[in-house]
């Protein structure tokens, strides 16, 4: 309540003896007065509480206004609210299916890169995707979703659109555990593919190989392109495995100490071939 409103309602206690006086008096006024016919009866009675009264009345006017104002402000608020939060899911749900489309679309150009390499491909081939990974110092591994069942058996190649990836190591029905080329296990026989120098190529546990058996009259340099060689039945012959990233005399000087980088990176792969069968060995 604004001051002035309660300097009135103050005022009207204190004085309200004088006030009532005041009335009876200008209603006394009006009775006598009213016997004369150029005012109309109860004139003066109605122009008095009139008077009166509007104080009252513009205060209540007031006050029902200011509580129709708080109100329709809090409507409006709650509308907004409901508002923002409606827009809010609606945009969770569009950031939502967004991610699932550009998902699918990653996933739908991986596959066609897949499908076009094995149509490619001299050799039959089923493709599988990457269900699990086994990384770690000394044995580096994946599983591949498909095996027995679909005609995959022990030391079949294992490879993608970029180049080698290792071979089956333990087949179940459903499912094959995949030796990568980087495991310390693994050897690969190679040649450098613009010399035609053989070689081998080993895991050294981590994420690069190493290729053995290069004498240093050997024309080997750093960028060359490695390929298998096709010598060990298990690789077809020509397939990419990496690239020359590193070249250092050995302690015995007879033999580089050669360094490759896999062509394929196996931490971002989803998706590979696994041959349907063990290759002839090159003649």
């Amino acid at each position: 309540m604004r001051g002035s409103e309660r300097n009135f309602y103050s005022f009207l206690k204190r004085h309200q003896l004088v006030l009532i006086s005041a009335v009876l008096a200008v209603f006394s006024l009006h009775l006598a007065l009213t016997d004369r016919k150029e005012y109309e009866r109860g004139y003066l009675l109605k122009e008095a509480l009139s008077y009166a009264l509007t104080p009252v009345q513009e205060t209540l006017l007031g006050a029902e206004a200011i509580a129709e104002g708080v109100w329709s402000d809090y409507v409006l608020l709650v509308g907004v609210n409901r508002e923002n939060s409606e827009l809010k899911n609606a945009v969770s749900v569009l950031e939502e299916e967004n991610n699932r489309l550009r998902e699918e679309i990653m996933r739908d150009a991986r596959l066609r890169a897949v499908l076009g390499y094995r149509d490619a491909l001299p050799f039959s081939t089923t493709g599988a995707a990457v269900t699990g990974f086994n990384v770690e110092r000394w044995t580096r591994t994946i599983v591949v979703n498909k095996g027995l069942s679909d005609g995959i058996g022990k030391d079949h190649a294992v490879i993608a659109p970029q180049g080698i990836v290792g071979r089956t190591l333990d087949v179940h029905d459903g499912s094959s555990r995949v030796l990568l080329m980087t495991d310390a296990r693994s050897n690969i026989d190679v040649i450098v593919q613009r010399t035609r120098v053989k070689g081998v190529a080993e895991g050294n546990g981590t994420d690069a190989l190493v290729l053995k058996y290069v004498r240093v009259i050997d024309d080997v340099q750093v960028g060359d392109k490695v390929v298998t060689s096709g010598i060990s039945g298990i690789f077809p012959k020509g397939l990419v495995v990496g690239e020359v990233t590193k070249i250092e005399k050995a302690r015995d000087n007879f033999f580089n100490h050669i360094e490759v980088r896999p062509a394929v990176d196996i931490k971002r792969l989803e998706e590979v071939l696994v041959l349907s069968e063990r290759p002839r060995m090159a003649e």
